[in-house]
């Protein structure tokens, strides 16, 4: 498993270092209507199956938070069974995107606190890549939506970088180990 983390790190860092063609401006994030928030009496219906009283590990840990951070912020979540919390921002036209498709994306990730870690927006330069060679948390979450869709992804750290977090180079982490992460990824299509 350790070393399919690696890979999955090295390969994420390759695709994010991709030399632009050229000169690239940084693009506006989109805007995305997600309707009315729902009620906390659904989302505790909804959510709260998946809670573990005393969380003895870190995905419990992690799925207890965002569950309540869910609840606390009436954010309208689902869950897959693998743990990976979602938002659908804009469902996309055609068939749905599936394992080993190239896609071509804009995304922003940050941690659960707000910080944005990286951004293909503020490069100006989206990223290509296959579905399969990501964290499983994109690998999985981006096979709910089609070409032209947007998700908002929130990656416990066992579905991201786990415990090895994601080094900045320099001695120190743009993600730290064991963060959750949030991602807004936007297909802008297959390749």
């Amino acid at each position: 498993m350790k070393n399919l983390l690696l890979f999955l790190l090295l390969t994420l860092i390759i695709a994010c270092q991709q030399a632009p063609t050229e000169k690239s401006e940084p693009v506006a994030e989109p805007e995305f209507e997600v309707g009315p928030p729902p009620s906390e009496e659904e989302l505790i219906i909804r959510l709260s199956p998946g809670l573990t009283a005393d969380a003895q590990n870190q995905a419990e840990i992690d799925r207890n938070t965002l569950i309540n951070l869910a609840i606390a912020k009436k954010l309208d979540l689902h869950a897959t069974n693998t743990g990976i919390y979602y938002r659908i921002l804009r469902e996309g036209e055609g068939e749905s995107i599936k394992w080993g498709d190239r896609l071509r994306v804009h995304y922003k990730g940050n941690l659960l606190n707000g910080q944005v870690f990286d951004s293909s927006y503020d490069r100006g330069q989206p990223l290509e890549f296959y579905v399969g060679n990501m964290i499983p948390a994109w690998n999985e979450g981006l096979q709910l939506i089609k070409p032209g869709g947007a998700i908002e992804l929130y990656a416990p750290s066992d579905l991201a970088y786990g415990k090895d977090g994601f080094p900045d180079g320099q001695g120190g982490f743009l993600v730290p180990p064991n963060s959750i992460l949030v991602f807004r990824v936007e297909v802008l299509g297959k390749l």
